[in-house]
Parts: structure tokens; C-alpha cells; sequence
């Protein structure tokens, strides 16, 4: 089976780190919903985030219903980049050693684990890449934005080269 895998904050939207953190500036991105919402199979929710944050943040960009799981540090125990809380993600999810899982993540920390460990697919959304960015052995893909990133996906997987 293909698990699409996603991060919530800094992931699934951009916002200036800078700037404290409001509900009020996410917006619903209807190209993202679009994308997210052709994507076969299991898309899910992994986050450091409480569930409530993950629900309004998810309500309020209209995304809640194109996820098939939301588990967040209060429902596996604790905190990502914790390989525990990784296998608790994957037990919960009833994810077996065949499956690919596609893992999209803001923090290289997350995605080092997620390779090491359980050898998933990695993709390193950071908005900050420089043309002489030198990517680390365990980030698979690396795209600025969660936009870049699906399009790039949902072509790759329809022309079947996944």
C-alpha cells in the first residue's frame, strides 16, 4: 500500500516563522486541496502538534476531509524526531514493512529518522534553498514549497514512475 505522510506546520502551509503564529493567516489554497484530494490511497496527518491544533489549523484551510488519519503528539506519547513515537505512528496506522510511505516534513531531524529507521520516502519542504544547497543523504526530494511538491508528485504518479 502508499501511505502519503504529511507534516502540519510549515508543511501543509507557509507562513514567515517570524511572525507569531494565528489561525486567522491560514487560508484555504484550493490548488493544494486539488492536488491533496487526487492523490490515491492513504493520505495522512503526522504532527508534533496537539490533535485540536491539527483539526482547527486542518478546518480552517477547508483540508480536514482529505485526510484518512490525524495522530499527533498527544495521541502517540510524544514528540517526533522520538523513533518510539515513529513506530507508534506506524502500529496505530497498521503500516507494514512492504508499504511505501512518502513522508513530507519541514525538519531534517523528522526525515532523518523516517529514512534511517523505517526507510520512507522523504521529502525536505524548506522554503529557504539556495542554488548550491547541498542535499543530505537521507532527504530522497527537497522542493520550496508544498505546492512544488505536489505537482511534482501528482505528475511523477500519473505518468506511473512512482
Amino acid at each position: 500500500m502508499l501511505y502519503w505522510v504529511f507534516d502540519l506546520d510549515y508543511t501543509l502551509y507557509s507562513l514567515p516563522k517570524s511572525i507569531g503564529f494565528s489561525y486567522d493567516l491560514l487560508k484555504k489554497d484550493e490548488h493544494v486541496n486539488t492536488l491533496l484530494r487526487s492523490f490515491p490511497l492513504k493520505k495522512e496527518i503526522f504532527t508534533n502538534g496537539t490533535l485540536q491544533h491539527a483539526f482547527n489549523a486542518l478546518k480552517k484551510m477547508e483540508m480536514y476531509n482529505i485526510f484518512n488519519r490525524i495522530e499527533a503528539r498527544d495521541t502517540l506519547g510524544g514528540l517526533k524526531p522520538n523513533p518510539v513515537i515513529f513506530l507508534n505512528f506506524i502500529q496505530k496506522g497498521n503500516i507494514q514493512p512492504n508499504d511505501v510511505v512518502v513522508f513530507f516534513e519541514d525538519t531534517l531531524e523528522n526525515l532523518k529518522v523516517a529514512k534511517e529507521f523505517f526507510n520512507w520516502k522523504t521529502v525536505y519542504i524548506y522554503s529557504c534553498l539556495k542554488s548550491d544547497y547541498k542535499k543530505p543523504y537521507f532527504v530522497d526530494f527537497v522542493f520550496p514549497n508544498i505546492n512544488t511538491a505536489l505537482e511534482y508528485f501528482y505528475i511523477k504518479f500519473n505518468m506511473k514512475e512512482m
